[in-house]
């Protein structure tokens, strides 16, 4: 069987969860089965020619391949260009379609005004979690026989729990101050507008609480926050490990990555009871409902709760159940079935 994957990544871009994913499917998959004939193409670094649009006509070959599997939803319209012998599609999240104030230039509106359709003609698609397989059939109106969850992983070796106060001297935080750590773009479904009024919030309570913003380099202003701008893959377990409480206020999330990674390093977890955030924490975390008109006192109050009495354990014990090599496995056993 020869594999083909269509990565949406540039292979020096900095690390997204997308990437990750990219990644790691393509590492470990390889060690399942070593008769397998994989490859990869990614996007070239070149600004322009490394355009999505654009490289969908010179880039994305087929390769004589089997299976050609487009690792991001807007790849799919390359089927309208050449046509895959087997054609797998991975979708992470549908939100440029909920949110097209997400559709920022005509490229990436001209990807997502063709995405819903060419989605019909894959073969399989693979959705990260129940909750995006739910969006696929909403809004693009296809069948769930044809949709499969393999949910993303988290690597163990490198998150893991760590000494807390060595964690915090390792980015000069002290230790005697408390830490919400928050890991996310500032896109609007990641609902940044939240944090300072819940910050604000719990320092009526806590003046010893700071937070720390972090993730794709975007930055949040405000008294009581760190705002380190880009931390490297590399220190990302440390910083992880260095908070009390991780805070996830996201509405609209695909998987929610961040969220796994701060459980598996045993930091507790206070993340909003929206799309697939549920299905990652499930009883490991405190889950807050954003319909509740309460929202915000019931985040600060699961914040304070948790710094007082948090206990992680069942949050590290639960991210035990995701793996990068589990989401290899589940994906290579659909290539089969692809296949046959």
């Amino acid at each position: 069987m020869k594999v083909l994957y269509w990565n949406i990544s540039k292979k020096n871009q900095p690390l997204s969860g997308v990437k990750r994913y990219e990644d790691e499917l393509f590492s470990n998959i390889r060690k399942i089965d070593p008769s397998l004939d994989i490859n990869r193409i990614q996007r070239v670094d070149n600004k322009v020619l490394g355009n999505t649009f654009l490289s969908w006509f010179y880039r994305y070959t087929l390769q004589d391949a089997d299976i050609i599997h487009a690792t991001f939803q807007t790849l799919t319209p390359i089927i309208h260009i050449r046509r895959p012998k087997k054609f797998i599609v991975t979708v992470h999240d549908l939100g440029p379609l909920v949110y097209p104030v997400l559709q920022n230039d005509i490229s990436t509106k001209i990807q997502w005004s063709l995405t819903p359709e060419a989605l019909q003609k894959a073969d399989k698609i693979i959705a990260i979690s129940e909750f995006t397989k739910k969006e696929i059939i909403r809004l693009c109106g296809i069948d769930k026989s044809k949709i499969k969850v393999v949910y993303q992983g988290v690597d163990h070796t490198k998150y893991y729990p760590m000494d807390r106060l060595e964690c915090k001297k390792k980015f000069g935080l002290p230790p005697k101050d408390k830490h919400i750590l928050v890991v996310a773009s500032n896109l609007l479904h990641k609902r940044m507008d939240l944090i300072k009024k819940i910050i604000n919030m719990v320092h009526k309570t806590r003046p010893d609480v700071k937070l720390i913003k972090v993730g794709y380099g975007d930055v949040l202003q405000g008294e009581g926050i760190i705002s380190p701008g880009w931390v490297s893959e590399e220190d990302m377990p440390a910083l992880y490990n260095a908070a009390d409480v991780f805070l996830h206020t996201a509405e609209y999330e695909g998987f929610g990555l961040p969220v796994l990674e701060a459980m598996a390093c045993g930091v507790p977890v206070v993340v909003s009871k929206s799309a697939s955030l549920p299905e990652i924490v499930e009883h490991s975390g405190e889950l807050v409902d954003l319909s509740d008109p309460e929202f915000l006192y019931n985040f600060s109050g699961a914040i304070l709760r948790t710094l007082n009495e948090g206990d992680a354990k069942e949050g590290l014990e639960r991210s035990k159940r995701f793996t990068w090599e589990k989401t290899a496995s589940e994906t290579y056993q659909l290539y089969k079935e692809a296949e046959s």
